[in-house]
C-alpha cells in the first residue's frame, strides 16, 4: 500500500543504504542487520533480509525465506570456523553455503559489490526519474505474481499517467516536462512502501507493484498519491494524474491480465474525465455504443466538413465521410443535437478507416480530449438509449 511518508524509500534506496554501511565496515557483515535497525529504525519492518541477500548475491528471496537463509548462513559460518579452527569470513561462508548447502549457485563469479551495483543501476534504473525502468518492471511483476500465486497472497498493480502532459511539453518545453516527471517520481517515491516497486514504464506513464495489497487498500493508497501529485504546481496550474488498478486474485489470473486490465482501467480513467483512479471492471456497460444521429462538424481549418454520426459511446464515435482523413489524425469536432439544441465539443483521434464505396469511408475515432460535463451528456444519452433498447454491443 502507498503511504504518505517522505521518510520511506524504495528497495533501491534500501540497497544503497546497505552498501553505504558496507563501505564503512566491510568486515562484520553478520551484524549488518543490527546496524541497519539501530542507525535507521524506519527499516525495522521492511524486507531487510531480502535486501541483504539481494545486495550480496543478486538473488531475490521472499522476506520470510530470506530471514531463514540469513540465519542459516550465520550459523554455517560459526560451524566452519569451529571445524577449521580459524575465523572464516562471512562472504566465504555465504559462498560455500550457496554452492554446497543451499545449492543456488552453480558457476559463481566474483565482482566488487559497488561496481556491480553501478552497472546494474545503468541497466535497471531510469536515468531521469531514478525509478526502476520498464525492463525491471516486467521482471518484477513476473516475480511478484509467482509469489502471490504460490503463497495465495493479494497483489495489486497501479498504472498512472500524467494528465495533459503533451500540452505541458508543447507549451512550456521539454525541460519543464522533464522537471514535472521528476517531481511526480519524487511524490511516488515519497508515498511508496519499501516493499512496493515503482517504475517509469513509458514517457509520462508509471507503474507501481503493490504486494500483499487488495483492491480496496490499493485504491485508498492510489488516491493518496493522486492528492499528493495535485500539490505539484507549475506555471500552468497544478498537476493531475489518472490511474488504473487491478488486483489478483479478485480480477486477474495471469501476469498478462494484470498489465492489460490495469491499462484498460487507466484508459477508462483518462477518457471519463481524467484526474481520478479507476479500478478494472469486466462490466462494459459504460463503453456501450448506441445509435446517435448527431450533426458532426469538423472544426479543423484544413478539414472543414460536416456529416452525421452513426453511433457514440463515452470513449468514441463512428461516422461516415467522403473527406480525406488518415489513421491517427487528431481533429477538433462539434456534435450537435438538433432536438435539444445542445452541443458537445471534443478532440478525436482516428483509429479505424474502412472504405465502403468509391468515395466514402467508415470512420471510427476515440475521444482524446472532452470536457467532463460533455462526457456526462454522452453518458446520459447512453443510459437513455439503453433503457429504450438501442445499445450496440
Amino acid at each position: 500500500m502507498l503511504i504518505e511518508s517522505a521518510s520511506r524509500t524504495t528497495s533501491y534506496h534500501l540497497d544503497q543504504k546497505i552498501m553505504e554501511i558496507l563501505d564503512e565496515d566491510a568486515a562484520n557483515e553478520e551484524f549488518l542487520l543490527d546496524k541497519l535497525k539501530v542507525i535507521h529504525p524506519g527499516y525495522k519492518d521492511a524486507n531487510v533480509h531480502s535486501a541483504l541477500l539481494r545486495v550480496f548475491t543478486s538473488m531475490e528471496f521472499p522476506e520470510e525465506e530470506a530471514a531463514s537463509v540469513w540465519e542459516e548462513i550465520i550459523e554455517y559460518k560459526r560451524q566452519l570456523t569451529s571445524l577449521l579452527k580459524r575465523d572464516v569470513g562471512f562472504r566465504v561462508a555465504m559462498l560455500d553455503y550457496f554452492i554446497n548447502v543451499n545449492k543456488k549457485l552453480i558457476n559463481p563469479k566474483l565482482i566488487e559489490i559497488r561496481l556491480f551495483a553501478e552497472t546494474e543501476k545503468l541497466v535497471l534504473i531510469d536515468e531521469l526519474t531514478k525509478l526502476y525502468n520498464r525492463r525491471h518492471f516486467q521482471n518484477c511483476l513476473q516475480r511478484e505474481f509467482k509469489q502471490a500465486l504460490r503463497y495465495k497472497q493479494d497483489l495489486s498493480l497501479l498504472i498512472i499517467d500524467i494528465d495533459n502532459f503533451k500540452k505541458i511539453n508543447d507549451t512550456y518545453g521539454h525541460p519543464k516536462g522533464d522537471e514535472i516527471l521528476v517531481r511526480v517520481a519524487n511524490q511516488i517515491s515519497a508515498n511508496t512502501r519499501i516493499e512496493d516497486t515503482a517504475c517509469r514504464i513509458g514517457g509520462e506513464e508509471f507503474a507501481i507493484i503493490l504486494p500483499h495489497t487488495d483492491e480496496s487498500k490499493a485504491l485508498i493508497a492510489a488516491n493518496k498519491l493522486l492528492d499528493a501529485c495535485r500539490t505539484i504546481e507549475y506555471e500552468g496550474g497544478s498537476i493531475t494524474i489518472s490511474g488504473g488498478i487491478v488486483s489478483y486474485p479478485d480480477k486477474a489470473n495471469s501476469v498478462n491480465q494484470m498489465y492489460d486490465y490495469a491499462d484498460r482501467a487507466l484508459y477508462n480513467a483518462k477518457y471519463s474525465g481524467k484526474n481520478k483512479i479507476v479500478s478494472y471492471s469486466s462490466d462494459k456497460r459504460g463503453s456501450l455504443r448506441f445509435v446517435a444521429n448527431l450533426e458532426l462538424s469538423c472544426l479543423q481549418p484544413d478539414k472543414s466538413f460536416k456529416t452525421i454520426s452513426k453511433n457514440l459511446s463515452i470513449s468514441g464515435i463512428a461516422f461516415e465521410t467522403e473527406e480525406h482523413v488518415e489513421l491517427h489524425d487528431i481533429l477538433d469536432v462539434r456534435l450537435k443535437d438538433d432536438v435539444s439544441g445542445s452541443h458537445i465539443d471534443a478532440k478525436i483521434k482516428i483509429v479505424r478507416k474502412e472504405k465502403f464505396d468509391a468515395n466514402k469511408f467508415h470512420i471510427g475515432a476515440e475521444f482524446v480530449e472532452i470536457a467532463s460535463h460533455h462526457r456526462e451528456m454522452i453518458r446520459g444519452m447512453s443510459l437513455s438509449k439503453s433503457s429504450n433498447g438501442h445499445p450496440i454491443h
